[in-house]
């Protein structure tokens, strides 16, 4: 392969990393007032990344670096996802940099570098690969957690994120060297055929390194009982950065848990299988029951993000079923799509006021958003919540996982509760005084903020209509995956 050939494979990945660079240190010699042109950059920066990702998505897939990293329609597909977020919450957190006085150069920095980590994640056929783009990411928002240095919520979360996240690692880290020690390579192929062709009992090292891989990537997840950290965190957090968190870094623990359970280690099914359920079902019934007593809307969206991984999990752990294998993996890759929309117009809303009392009439357009995200969130027709849940259900039915679907189903109603509760809030309370002060008129007004409020309510209507395309599309990526 040429050194041009190589590259060009890189593309999107160097693209993101040199523009990370360039940004921080334009930051240094330019002034204040131009500091629109450092954004401007950052943002060309991520669609010139997608741009490079579209012209790879018709080639044939491929190995890197010995078979650290592959290239394929599934690495591309979270690619997309990855740059689709950083950008959303990029320009979400544009009007709050201008209003805080944020500093803009490393912002965008780390910002930027941890979409290399996501994107990475979904490449890396390699545990030390893994390990490297996991850590990219993590650092980075450990930092974006605390940028509001003067905010003591915010350096406190961003200090327990970064100690539970160091713990969490330490696990990763233990595993790996379990499968090493079991089956001599750290490749995701060799560990996959030494498996698949061992004809003796398999080492306990084996069934303990399994055991340890799930903690670390259930951390990033926020499957429970991990979830403990994401509560403080995400309160803690700028609100952009709570999004991405809640979208981008979740996005890119279900594709290194795809790639590596589903593919390499899919001859311990029935090991991981039963492990899997029971996350599921902890997760979505601890995340929904504690979302219920919330009065903080952060605190109540960040619960509401463990609830919604233990959905994801319903098919995860449905995939285990072969036959089921293509509807329920593309269905973990929808229901990825469709809670990044809600989300990151949910969080929007929020970055600018958390108190909603009233709010609906103030501000109507931004209300109606704001319905829009929480009934798509419910999973009421026609938006994309709605379509996410039933694949993911479907996947279950199908698959023989009856009992668990149904939990799944009365979880979903249980939330509901929860999240028209919002809605009574918009429409039903008396507007306060700090509603009216905390969003003022030039944000609301901004075609920045109004972008991504577009952006992620007609994405909601609109894949919840016509969900076929994009879901053939998913598929395409499922079938590169094997």
């Amino acid at each position: 392969m040429s050194n041009i050939h190589f590259i060009f494979y890189l593309s999107p990945l160097i693209i993101l990393i040199f523009t990370a660079i360039f940004v921080l240190l334009l930051d240094v010699f330019i002034q204040k007032n131009n500091r629109r042109l450092i954004f401007s950059i950052a943002s060309l920066g991520v669609i010139g990344s997608a741009a490079t990702s579209l012209q790879l998505w018709n080639g044939d897939a491929l190995y890197l670096f010995h078979e650290a990293i592959r290239l394929d329609k599934f690495s591309l597909f979270f690619t997309f996802l990855s740059l689709g977020l950083t950008l959303l919450t990029a320009l979400s957190s544009y009007p709050l940099l201008q209003k805080n006085n944020w500093p803009l150069g490393e912002y965008l920095f780390f910002l930027l570098s941890a979409c290399v980590g996501m994107s990475l994640m979904a490449w890396a056929t390699d545990l030390i690969t893994l390990f490297i783009s996991l850590e990219i990411m993590s650092l980075a928002v450990y930092i974006l957690t605390g940028i509001e240095r003067e905010r003591l919520t915010s350096s406190e979360g961003a200090l327990k994120y970064f100690l539970l996240g160091a713990f969490s690692t330490a696990f990763l880290l233990y595993g790996i060297t379990f499968i090493y020690a079991a089956t001599g390579s750290t490749q995701f192929s060799t560990i996959a055929h030494f498996l698949m062709s061992s004809k003796y009992t398999l080492p306990p090292t084996i069934y303990i390194g399994l055991g340890l891989l799930l903690v670390g990537v259930g951390f990033k997840i926020s499957a429970v009982p991990f979830h403990m950290w994401v509560p403080d965190v995400y309160e803690g957090a700028p609100t952009p950065i709570t999004a991405l968190m809640a979208t981008g870094v979740k996005a890119a623990g279900f594709s290194a848990l795809i790639r590596l359970f589903l593919v390499t280690l899919s001859s311990l099914k029935p090991q991981w299988g039963v492990i899997i359920i029971g996350f599921s079902i902890l997760t979505m019934t601890v995340g929904n029951i504690a979302a219920l007593v919330q009065n903080n809307i952060k605190r109540m969206l960040a619960y509401s993000s463990i609830a919604h991984a233990g959905y994801i999990l319903i098919a995860l752990a449905a995939a285990q079923e072969t036959r089921v294998f293509d509807l329920a993996t593309s269905s973990i890759l929808f229901y990825l799509i469709a809670y990044s929309f809600m989300t990151i117009g949910a969080f929007t809303i929020v970055s600018f006021t958390q108190d909603l009392n009233g709010f609906g009439f103030k501000h109507p357009y931004l209300g109606i958003a704001m319905t829009i995200f929480m009934l798509s969130l419910i999973g009421v027709p026609p938006t994309v919540g709605f379509m996410g849940k039933f694949y993911i259900f479907s996947s279950a039915l199908k698959g023989g996982f009856f009992w668990l679907a149904i939990i799944g189903i009365i979880n979903s109603v249980i939330a509901s509760y929860y999240y028209l509760r919002v809605l009574v809030t918009l429409y039903m309370k008396k507007e306060t005084d700090t509603a009216s002060s905390s969003l003022s008129s030039s944000l609301a007004s901004s075609l920045v903020f109004n972008s991504v409020l577009w952006i992620t309510a007609v994405g909601t209507l609109l894949v919840g209509l016509f969900p076929s395309s994009v879901f053939k599309i998913i598929t395409k990526s499922i079938t590169a995956l094997l």
